[in-house]
């Protein structure tokens, strides 16, 4: 018997087709169901709700930034190899940034469970982009790097939201300005500790 194939990805490029063309707060599950051609059945088993599906589409990001991300190079700093990871996820999140402007027009002021759980999903992706180059983030300090990345990144993607250029060079030099930063105070904390 045959297996039925996974509707995840489906569904989340009908979602963000949808908002960019439409108001967050006017797609329903329906509408949904519809532009993904599934059953509302089908979709109901598979997400619980449109936050569900942003949740996915996060995972879906990181998945793609781990993937562009590839071997760690001995020869990279920690820095560099945070800068490239962050760029991939810039890179991964581009062709979607008319939806996500959208989404974020609509989430932002008016509903705070979404904000806290968009904050909460950055602060997951943080932890994984410092996986990726080995620092650990189940740690006290580890906690630390990675609200002092998700700072970083929530910055640069507030610019990468109005950045328009094709090479994304106001993005790059807020990250690489954060991570400096961050680099220089990491030299500091451990000699004041």
């Amino acid at each position: 018997m045959a297996r039925k194939a996974d509707p995840t990805k489906k569904i989340i490029t009908a979602t963000l087709k949808l908002a960019a063309a439409k108001p967050w707060r006017e797609i329903s599950m329906e509408d949904i169901a519809e532009a993904a051609k599934i059953k509302l059945d089908d979709l109901n088993k598979t997400f619980s709700s449109k936050l569900a599906i942003l949740n996915a589409f996060n995972r879906q990001i990181d998945d793609q930034t781990a993937k562009s991300f590839g071997e760690v190079s001995p020869d990279e700093t920690t820095r560099d190899q945070l800068f490239e990871i962050l760029m991939s996820r810039f890179d991964a999140l581009q062709p979607h940034k008319k939806a996500i402007k959208s989404i974020l027009r609509e989430t932002v002021p008016y509903d705070p469970i979404a904000s806290i759980c968009g904050l909460r999903t950055v602060m997951r992706s943080m932890g994984s982009a410092l996986d990726l180059t080995g620092i650990r983030v189940r740690t006290p300090i580890g906690c630390l790097k990675a609200k002092a990345l998700a700072a970083i990144y929530l910055r640069a993607f507030k610019t990468w939201l109005g950045d328009d250029s094709a090479d994304m060079a106001k993005t790059m030099a807020l990250i690489d300005d954060g991570l400096a930063k961050a680099e220089n105070l990491a030299k500091i904390v451990p000699k004041a500790a």
